[in-house]
């Protein structure tokens, strides 16, 4: 069954950051031209009917079960894509799983045995987690990376935490990863323990542990906030071993490299991610990572012949490389790929010339336990309160360049009722 027509069709795959972007930027300048959307089809592809906010996704962890049950979790974090878009819009969103992409034919494979052809293809699948062949870790590591794992992870604690009401047992937590995720998870998990002691009336301790593979938590980020964040996480009670490696996972423990052995109760791994498992059966040039090096304007290489394929654009987790430089896997990165890969596509369209893409500065807030967050904003750098109200602005500026202003400030407004109880 082909979806499309015999019209040119313009496909995005994945409704995250960057392939939301595009899909709204293409989708407003076809508004424009309503003469122009008629030879065209443009579709977004995604296996969700909706839109996550996966900066958000370590409150869920932290969020108790009396404040909030799981739908109200996934409306504070997920956007329904008919709010995002309506029916009226040239743009046409299909609810499916992607099996397959073939390039040589440039068709795209979903799991409802449709098939759509395309004449532009822009891939922004988003990334899973990667175990690197470490014995045990998958089988017994809880990951962080959609609303259905942070709520396991929530539920595995207070599972834990009701198991040990009479014997009132230590809770061990280790998080294998010291970087963004496993850095907001340790300040926020710290809180909900707190949280769990209030509502059973008890004084059940936990012993949290951050085990990172580098020499210092948050590797790559600048000196001053490292230190910083360490400073705030030990001020939370958090331990943090660093410069050595998980090596294997046995029997409730995670053994590493230098001989250490760590007991856990929750075992939460957050140490690597990888590019969607679609990527890797792309003929294209691949880093070690597994993700696909691009050119200019985010265009892939074949496999072996060094041709470029102008058609398929390659952005966010999916991609690495830049002429040489290597862009931060963040959302704010695959924001502004998404956005140009759209300025590219009309540009051509309108037969103008191509934009070259200057990569932004990576700027960041991060959240430390509480109502605490850092921020590195290129010269500005600061720590606390008021960073962390920066944190929650960002998010409602966000909204506001997706949703109409009624709506968004309605779901920031709900999203701001039920994390601000966890800080």
């Amino acid at each position: 069954m082909f979806l499309n027509s015999a019209k040119l069709t313009i496909v995005i795959a994945g409704a995250g950051f960057g392939g939301i972007r595009a899909a709204l930027d293409l989708n407003n300048f076809f508004k424009k031209e309503p003469a122009l959307a008629q030879k065209y089809n443009l579709y977004l592809i995604d296996q969700n009917d909706h839109h996550l906010y996966v900066p958000a996704i370590y409150e869920i962890a932290g969020t108790i079960h009396d404040d909030a049950k799981v739908m109200k979790l996934k409306e504070a974090v997920a956007l329904p894509l008919e709010k995002i878009f309506t029916p009226a819009d040239p743009i046409k969103f299909h609810q499916a799983k992607i099996t397959k992409i073939d390039v040589v034919n440039n068709k795209i494979i979903l799991n409802d045995h449709a098939i759509l052809k395309y004449a532009q293809l822009i891939v922004g699948l988003g990334s899973a987690a990667n175990f690197y062949n470490i014995p045990g870790l998958k089988e017994n590591a809880l990951t962080l990376g959609n609303l259905n794992s942070a709520i396991k992870i929530r539920s595995a604690l207070e599972k834990k935490f009701c198991e040990d009401l009479k014997t009132k047992k230590i809770i061990k937590i280790v998080i294998g990863g010291g970087g963004v995720t496993g850095v907001e998870l340790a300040g926020e998990l710290r809180g909900y323990i707190k949280k769990l002691n209030k509502k059973y009336q008890t004084k059940i301790k936990s012993h949290l542990t951050i085990i990172e593979g580098q020499k210092d938590i948050l590797p790559d980020f600048d000196p001053k906030m490292v230190s910083w964040a360490k400073k705030r996480l030990e001020k939370l009670g958090v331990n943090m071993v660093t410069g050595d490696l998980i090596e294997e996972i046995r029997f409730k423990s995670a053994l590493t490299k230098s001989g250490g052995r760590f007991d856990f109760d929750v075992l939460v791994w957050s140490g690597g991610i990888k590019p969607n498992p679609i990527i890797e059966t792309l003929p294209f040039e691949h880093d070690k990572r597994g993700r696909i090096a691009v050119q200019e304007n985010f265009c892939p290489v074949f496999r072996g012949d060094n041709k470029m394929c102008s058609n398929i654009f390659i952005i966010g987790d999916n991609c690495c490389h830049l002429r040489h430089q290597t862009l931060p896997q963040t959302a704010q990165m695959a924001i502004d790929q998404g956005q140009h890969i759209a300025r590219l596509i009309w540009a051509g369209i309108k037969k103008k010339p191509l934009p070259k893409y200057q990569p932004i500065h990576n700027s960041y807030i991060l959240p430390v336990g509480g109502k605490f967050a850092l921020a590195d904003l290129g010269a500005i750098k600061g720590k606390g309160f008021l960073v962390w109200i920066l944190k929650e602005l960002v998010f409602l500026d966000y909204l506001i360049s997706i949703l109409p202003l009624p709506q968004a400030l309605a779901h920031w407004f709900k999203a701001i009722n039920l994390f601000i109880k966890n800080d």
